[in-house]
């Protein structure tokens, strides 16, 4: 595994121990690169990690969660140690959870927001601190289309929509250093369609039915190498099939102008169409 486009590379992948990670993971020793394999689960970890060594590939571990400061800097710092340099992240680490507001959980909403948000945003700054010196570097968060809004989903469209917003702030912050930052919205038939399915019952079954989680890991493996170096703050939709973009947020319209609103007159605004359109709510296309 000496050729391919990540040849030379050192990356870390979160939480790949199995589902999406394992495959970002494996292809990207696949593609040349020496990998660390995070994941909480020791065991899971060093399977894939087997996995990769088996084919010829390098990889080493590093277990433990992304959720703390200091678990952050020794996931980062272990890809190091190992191999010299971090070249590559991949923030995959990430739990779902499902709940009516009504019913919403406090701690299951504050874990999510911990392992989801907090563990990408320090995942993130530990690597960002070691690429800057060597002026180069990709970051490859992972975001959900679930950000846009979805029911049940509060808490875990909320984290989604942190690494979103955390992915447009950094790559603005990093422009023109050499390090780059981008997104992905991946969509697999893994565990969590699988709790979604058990969530809604018969309402949603099948949820992303005949999509492997190999299927996303080609636009990942691109995003973390040299192919990609005019990608800059962008986010990637895969969805079976299909690759999209998912565009950034936006002002709609020209908006309407008034040199002291009221209350009456944001109204009027409002009500003769000068302020809009209004956007549809859930993901959609423009």
């Amino acid at each position: 595994m000496t050729a391919g486009v990540l040849s030379g590379k050192a990356v870390v992948v979160t939480g790949a121990g199995r589902g999406l990670g394992a495959a970002y993971a494996e292809l990207a020793a696949a593609e040349g690169a020496a990998v660390v394999v995070n994941d909480v689960d020791a065991d899971q970890a060093e399977a894939v990690a087997a996995r990769i060594r088996a084919a010829g590939g390098r990889a080493e571990t590093a277990v433990g969660t992304v959720a703390t400061w200091d678990g952050a800097a020794e996931i980062v710092g272990r890809c190091v140690e190992a191999f010299g340099a971090i070249d590559g992240l991949v923030n995959n680490a990430g739990i779902f959870r499902l709940a009516d507001p009504a019913e919403q959980d406090p701690d299951d909403f504050r874990t999510t927001i911990e392992v989801n948000l907090l563990g990408t945003a320090y995942c993130g700054l530990h690597a960002i601190r070691a690429m800057l010196p060597r002026g180069s570097g990709s970051i490859v968060n992972v975001t959900s289309g679930t950000h846009a809004g979805a029911a049940a989903m509060g808490a875990y469209g909320a984290s989604k929509g942190g690494v979103a917003s955390l992915t447009y702030c950094w790559a603005a912050d990093l422009a023109g250093t050499g390090v780059r930052v981008n997104a992905v919205s991946p969509n697999a038939h893994t565990r969590m369609a699988e709790t979604f399915e058990e969530y809604l019952g018969t309402a949603r079954q099948s949820q992303n039915l005949n999509k492997p989680p190999e299927q996303n890991a080609p636009a990942v493996v691109y995003l973390l190498s040299d192919a990609s170096a005019a990608l800059h703050g962008q986010m990637v939709r895969v969805d079976g099939e299909e690759l999209s973009m998912m565009a950034h947020p936006t002002i709609q319209g020209t908006g309407a102008r008034n040199p002291q609103w009221t209350v009456s007159a944001v109204a009027a605004a409002f009500e003769a169409g000068a302020v809009g359109p209004l956007s549809p709510v859930g993901l959609h296309r423009s």
